[in-house]
């Protein structure tokens, strides 16, 4: 059997059994007009130190990796505990892997992903999510969200709206937004392997993929 065949069969196996990050896949769509919050909601500002992004990316050969990013802003607005506005902001320069050690390629992992290959932190340094609306999940629904938030993600510059089943809760005067493990798809905003859409480029993204796992944890006070 020629080489090239067999190069194409190890291909379409690892294709076939690849995993891919774990969470319902959000689908996206044209950015949404944005709601005027009501002036008798109540305001809650995020705390960064509760904040936090999880993600994780994988191989379509196997393997990936995994890590975070730090959430420095943002602001909830809730009227009769029902969320109706707000947004928050990620800090991209702070994308970190917490699957390698130090000194073992967790460096040069990171460069990579914040290089022009991939986020691009220099020219964009923050992403943002501005809530649309929020609707209390049916009872009965599976699954333990409690709402569904609906709001306007922009990343690289490029801004579409998806929908996040979360987990609403209060706890004294802290308001906390959890979700479930969700994946997206990330060429939709432009992350892409290179930028120059080399053939070598397109061959390394090829085999990257394209969804990647997020969970999302805020905690907001009033």
């Amino acid at each position: 059997m020629k080489l090239t065949s067999l190069f194409s069969l190890f291909l379409l196996a690892a294709l076939m059994f690849a995993c891919g990050p774990e969470g319902e896949k959000v689908e996206s769509s044209e950015a949404l007009a944005e709601a005027e919050t009501t002036t008798a909601a109540a305001a809650y500002t995020v705390d960064p130190a509760m904040s936090i992004i999880n993600w994780e990316g994988t191989k379509l050969v196997g393997g990936g990796h995994e890590g975070t990013i730090n959430i420095s802003s943002g602001r909830i607005a809730l009227a009769n505990n029902n969320i109706v506005g707000g947004d928050f902001t990620v800090d991209m320069t702070s994308l970190a892997n917490t699957d390698l050690e130090a000194g073992n390629g967790k460096e040069k992992l990171e460069g990579h992903l914040k290089s022009g290959d991939f986020f691009n932190v220099e020219e964009y340094p923050t992403a943002t999510f501005n809530v649309v609306s929020a609707q209390p999940v049916p009872a009965g629904n599976e699954g333990p969200a409690t709402h569904q938030v609906t709001g306007n993600f922009t990343m690289k510059g490029q801004t579409r709206s998806i929908a996040i089943p979360v987990i609403v809760s209060m706890d004294g005067d802290m308001l906390k937004i959890a979700s479930n493990d969700f994946v997206i798809d990330r060429t939709e905003w432009g992350v892409n392997y290179g930028a120059d859409g080399s053939v070598a480029d397109l061959a390394k993204d090829n085999i990257i993929n394209d969804n990647v796992g997020l969970v999302l944890q805020i905690v907001a006070k009033k």
